[in-house]
C-alpha cells in the first residue's frame, strides 16, 4: 500500500468566518504578488484552511461547492512541487477543462513554470514532455503515460485530481480509479490533491487516498435555491418573490433577471429543447438590449463565419440567435462553435444561455439565475426517461452566481403542481447528493484495466492482480468477492481470445500487449483482427468502415424512425462484402444495434465521399459535434486497425493508412496527397485541384500567384510554397516535413469531449 504522508498541521482545522488576506498567509510572496496582479488579494475561508496542509506537502481532499475556488489550492500545490525540482499531473475529467486550467496556470509562467496539455490524440514527444513542470491531461493520458513509464514521471512530485467525484461516472470513472490507484503504488512519496464537489462519502474517499479532508459549505456569492410555480418563487430559507407579468415559466424568470442586469443559464434536458428554448427567449431578450448590447450581440455572431470553411446547421442556428442576445450549448455544436458562445457568454453580451446538463460538469460559466428546467432525462440504458441524479442537478445549481458582478446567485427548479413542488424540494433542494460509487466491477472497464495492468507489468499473477485491486477505492470500500469472481471470467476472455497467455503467472501475448498500447477495449481489438484476417486483396473503403463502426469503442448512432427500411436492404446487399457479421462472436449484435453501426459507416462514408456537412446532418439528423465525434473515434480506431496490421496482415497496412487519413479530412483518394500539407483540408484541397493542382509536385511547378488565386489567400500560398521548399516573393526557402500519414502516437486515447480545431484544414494537430 502506498505510503501515507503524515499530518504535519493541527488535527482539526477551524474554517474562517470570512476571507483572509493573502499577507496573511503562508503563500511565498512572488506567488502572492501574480496573485495580486489578477485581483486575488484574500483567500475564501475553504482556501485558507486548505493552504497550510498543502504547502506542508499533506494529501488533501477539498470538498465544496462550484465557484469556492477548489482550483487555487490545487496551483499552490504544484507550484511548490516545481519549487523543488518535482514534477505535477493535473488531472482533469474533461478536454476543455484541460485547456481551461492551462490558461490559468500560464499567469505563473513570469516564474519559470512550463505547462503543457496532452489531450486526446494530441501527444507530446518525450522531448517536449521532460521540459514541463506541469502536465494538464485527461485521466486517459494519464494511464497512456503509465502504461508506457514515462521517464516524466519519475520526478513526479504532486497529482492534482480534479472533480474526483466524477468517479462515479460509468464512462470516466474507472480509468480515474485505476490511475489514481498506480499512480500512488508507483509513487509512495506522491502528493495527491483532490477536488471534490459537495459529496454525501467525500471523507470515505480522503480515507482511501490517504488524504487530509476539508469540507465547507461556503460560496463567495451566496447562493438562493428555490422552487419556480404559477408565477411565485418559494426558496427554501422560506422567503417568497413573486415574478411579475405574463408568460410561461423560462421566459418570465428569464426576463426578470435580465432586466435586474443579469444573466441566465437554462438547463432542459435534450439538444432538441435546448434549441427550441433558446428560439423561444429571443424576442424576450431582443426587447431588453440597448442599443451597445445589440452592436455587441451582432459583433460576436459574426465570429461565428470564422469557425469552420463549411456552414453548419449549428452555425445557421446561432446565426439567427446570438444578435438577439441568446445562445444554445449543446454536443451538436462544434469545439469551436461552443467556444465562441461562450466567450460571448462570459463577457456578458449573451444574456440568455439554453443548455444541456453536460455543461455543468464542464467549464465555468456562471449566471445570475440558473433555471434547471427539466429533471429528468432519457436513459439509453434504461430504455425510457428517468431522473437525473441529485449530484448533478446540484451542480447545474451551484452555477448560479458570478464573482465580481452577482450579490446573490438564484437556482431555481421549476414545478407544475403543489405535489410537484413538494417532490423538487424532497429529491432536490433537501435530500444531500449522491455518495461516490466505484464503477470498476463494469466488465468492459475490468477486460481493459486488467490488460493493461498485465501488460505493463504492473501485475504479473493472481495474487499481485488481487493486491492492486485491493487498493482500489472499490477495494477499499465494497467486498472483493464479486470482482474475485469477474476476474475468472474475464481473465478466461483474454486467454481464449489470445491476449493472455494461458498458465499460472499473467503475461500479455503480442496481440495483447498491442492491444494496451494502442488503448483499444480488447473487444474491439478482438473485432479489428478478426476483420483483418477476412480482408481480400482489394477491399473496400465500407467494410472496413463498417468493421471499426461494429467495435465498442465507437458507439454507434442512433436510429430514427424510419432508416431501419434503408439500412436492412443496404445490409442484405453489402452482407457478404461485410467483415464483421451481427450475429457472430463476440459481438452477436442484435439487428437493430448492428444497423445503428452500418448507419454510423455510411455517414463516415458520405463524409470521404466529401458530401457537405450541412448535408450529411440534415440527412442522418445528427449535428456536427457529432459528426466530428464519429470522425476522431473512426480515424483513432483505423490508426490501430493499420498497427494490427504491421503485425498480423501487412498487406492491409497501406490501404488502412489511406483510409485513415481519407477519414481524418473528409476527402475523396485522388486529394490525399495534398491533405498532406498543413493548412490544407478537404475545401481547399479540393479548390487546388479544381484549378488544375491534383498533387504536390504540381504545385510547385505553379507560380504562387496562381495559388494565390485558387486558395484566394496570399498568406496560405505562401505557407504552401514554404512547406514545398519553395521561395515566397521577399521569403526565404524553407523546407518543412509533411505528414504522410496518421500520427506516430502509440498510446491513443478513447476520445471523450472534443477540444481540438474541428474539421481542421490539413496537418498534424
Amino acid at each position: 500500500m502506498p505510503k501515507r504522508v503524515p499530518s504535519r498541521a493541527p488535527v482539526d482545522l477551524v474554517e474562517p468566518a470570512a476571507p483572509v488576506p493573502l499577507a496573511e498567509t503562508a503563500v511565498d510572496p512572488e506567488w502572492r504578488r501574480i496573485l495580486e496582479k489578477d485581483g486575488i488579494s484574500s483567500l475564501y475561508p475553504p482556501q485558507a484552511m486548505a493552504v497550510g496542509p498543502v504547502l506542508a506537502g499533506e494529501n488533501l481532499l477539498l470538498a465544496c461547492p462550484t465557484a469556492s475556488g477548489k482550483s487555487l489550492v490545487a496551483y499552490l500545490a504544484l507550484l511548490r512541487a516545481a519549487r523543488v525540482g518535482r514534477t505535477g499531473l493535473y488531472l482533469v475529467p474533461l478536454r476543455a477543462l484541460a485547456h481551461e486550467k492551462a490558461e490559468e496556470l500560464a499567469k505563473f509562467e513570469e516564474l519559470g513554470l512550463k505547462v503543457g496539455i496532452s489531450i486526446g490524440d494530441f501527444d507530446l514527444t518525450a522531448e517536449k514532455l521532460e521540459k514541463l513542470d506541469v502536465l494538464v491531461a485527461t485521466s486517459e493520458k494519464a494511464d497512456g503515460l503509465l502504461r508506457r513509464g514515462s521517464p516524466w514521471l519519475d520526478r513526479l512530485g504532486v497529482v492534482v485530481a480534479d472533480e474526483v467525484h466524477l468517479m462515479r461516472d460509468p464512462d470516466r470513472g474507472p480509468t480515474l480509479e485505476v490511475s489514481l490507484t498506480r499512480l500512488r503504488r508507483a509513487y509512495p512519496d506522491l502528493q495527491i490533491v483532490a477536488l471534490s464537489a459537495t459529496v454525501r462519502n467525500s471523507e470515505e474517499v480522503a480515507a482511501w487516498l490517504g488524504a487530509r479532508h476539508i469540507a465547507s459549505s461556503y460560496r463567495p456569492v451566496p447562493l438562493k435555491l428555490g422552487v419556480y410555480r404559477e408565477g411565485r418563487i418559494t426558496f427554501t430559507d422560506l422567503s417568497v418573490t413573486e415574478v411579475a407579468g405574463p408568460g410561461e415559466p423560462v421566459p418570465r424568470l428569464v426576463r426578470t433577471v435580465v432586466q435586474n442586469g443579469g444573466q441566465a443559464l437554462v438547463f432542459v434536458n435534450s439538444r432538441r429543447s435546448s434549441e427550441q428554448t433558446a428560439e423561444s427567449l429571443t424576442h424576450t431578450v431582443r426587447a431588453l438590449l440597448t442599443p451597445d448590447e445589440l452592436v455587441r450581440a451582432r459583433a460576436a455572431a459574426a465570429e461565428l463565419v470564422n469557425v469552420s470553411d463549411e456552414e453548419t446547421e449549428g452555425i445557421r442556428r446561432l446565426s439567427g440567435l446570438m444578435p438577439y442576445g441568446v445562445a444554445f450549448h449543446n454536443a451538436s455544436l462544434t469545439n469551436p462553435e461552443r467556444r465562441v458562445v461562450e466567450r460571448a457568454f462570459r463577457d456578458r453580451t449573451l444574456k440568455a444561455l439554453v443548455a444541456t446538463p453536460t455543461l455543468a460538469a464542464g467549464i465555468n460559466l456562471p449566471a445570475r439565475r440558473v433555471i434547471v428546467r427539466d429533471t429528468s432525462r432519457y436513459d439509453d440504458r434504461l430504455g425510457m426517461q428517468a431522473p437525473i441524479p441529485a449530484t448533478e442537478v446540484h451542480q447545474m445549481l451551484g452555477r448560479a452566481g458570478r464573482p465580481r458582478y452577482d450579490p446573490v446567485g438564484e437556482a431555481l427548479l421549476i414545478a407544475r403542481s403543489p405535489d410537484d413542488e413538494d417532490r423538487l424540494l424532497d429529491r432536490y433542494l433537501s435530500a444531500p447528493p449522491e455518495p461516490i460509487e466505484s464503477r470498476l466491477a463494469a466488465e468492459p472497464a475490468l477486460r481493459m484495466h486488467l490488460l493493461a495492468l498485465v501488460a505493463s507489468r504492473a501485475v504479473s499473477d493472481e495474487e499481485s492482480l488481487e493486491s492492486f485491486f485491493g487498493a482500489t477505492f472499490y477495494g477499499q470500500t465494497l467486498p472483493l468477492s464479486e470482482l474475485r469472481h469477474k476476474f475468472g471470467s474475464v481473465r478466461r476472455f483474454l486467454e481464449e481470445n489470445g491476449l493472455l497467455e494461458p498458465g499460472r503467472e499473467l503475461r500479455a501475448t503480442r496481440f495483447g500487449q498491442l492491444t494496451s498500447e494502442l488503448y483499444l477495449d480488447p473487444l474491439s481489438a478482438i473485432v479489428l483482427k478478426q476483420a483483418l484476417e477476412r480482408a481480400p486483396i482489394g477491399v473496400g473503403p465500407f467494410p472496413l468502415l463498417a468493421a471499426v463502426a461494429a467495435t465498442p469503442d465507437l458507439p454507434p448512432l442512433f436510429l430514427r424512425r424510419g432508416e431501419e427500411p434503408d439500412l436492412l436492404a443496404r445490409y442484405t446487399d453489402e452482407a457478404e462484402e461485410l467483415l464483421v457479421k451481427p450475429e457472430e462472436a463476440p459481438l452477436d449484435l442484435e439487428i437493430e444495434v448492428f444497423l445503428a453501426t452500418l448507419k454510423t459507416a455510411t455517414v463516415l462514408e458520405q463524409w470521404i465521399a466529401e458530401e457537405p456537412i450541412l448535408e450529411i446532418t440534415k440527412r442522418f439528423g445528427i449535428g456536427a459535434g457529432d459528426l466530428r465525434t464519429k470522425v476522431e473515434d473512426a480515424e483513432w480506431l483505423l490508426f490501430g486497425a493499420s498497427r494490427l496490421s504491421m503485425a498480423f496482415q501487412r498487406r492491409l497496412g497501406r490501404p488502412i493508412d489511406d483510409l485513415s487519413l481519407r477519414v481524418r479530412y473528409g476527402v475523396k483518394e485522388e486529394l490525399l496527397d495534398l491533405v498532406r500539407l498543413r493548412g490544407i483540408g478537404r475545401v481547399r484541397a479540393r479548390l487546388l485541384y479544381r484549378a488544375g493542382y491534383a498533387d504536390r509536385e504540381a504545385l510547385r511547378q505553379a507560380p504562387i500567384d496562381r495559388i494565390e488565386q485558387a486558395l484566394r489567400s496570399r498568406k496560405l500560398a505562401e505557407m504552401v510554397a514554404s512547406q514545398l521548399g519553395r521561395r515566397s516573393e521577399g521569403g526565404r526557402r524553407r523546407d518543412e516535413s509533411v505528414p504522410t500519414g496518421p500520427p506516430p502516437a502509440t498510446v491513443r486515447s478513447r476520445p471523450t469531449v472534443r477540444t481540438l480545431e474541428e474539421f481542421p484544414e490539413g496537418g498534424a494537430p
